[in-house]
């Protein structure tokens, strides 16, 4: 079911956090500041250079900065990245076996219209309008 998990939400935290500092950001001055779990930060942060959002650099002046694809890369390809499902209801998953199915009658409306809705929206939005 589509859910925002706190690995989406601290994400979006770590970037808007180094895109508002404009510059090399360490992964343990985000930390210190916003008290987020180090470990899970970490592998978050490791997601998100993989995905070319972040750029990252080792050493004594090391860290992290956005990168330009959060002009273009939209809210609904970001939550693709940590969600499973993007299904506001279970049954919109094919793969789902629904034991009210036979008596079921919203799950048409739900899947094709309210989901196609919101699928839309989340791809109209870009990562830099959300964490400016």
């Amino acid at each position: 079911m589509l859910t925002i998990t706190k690995q989406s939400d601290y994400g979006i935290i770590l970037l808007s956090y180094i895109y508002k500092k404009n510059n090399q950001t360490s992964l343990s001055d985000l930390i210190n500041e916003t008290k987020l779990p180090q470990r899970f930060l970490a592998r978050i942060a490791a997601t998100l250079v993989k995905k070319g959002l972040l750029k990252s650099r080792e050493g004594k002046n090391g860290g992290y900065q956005t990168t330009d694809k959060l002009k273009v890369f939209s809210l609904y390809n970001y939550l693709k990245i940590f969600e499973e499902n993007m299904f506001i209801c279970s049954c919109g998953d094919e793969d789902y076996q629904c034991k009210y199915d036979g008596v079921c009658g919203h799950k048409s409306v739900l899947k094709d219209k309210v989901n196609r809705i919101i699928v839309n929206q989340l791809k109209k939005i870009k990562l830099q309008q959300l964490i400016k």
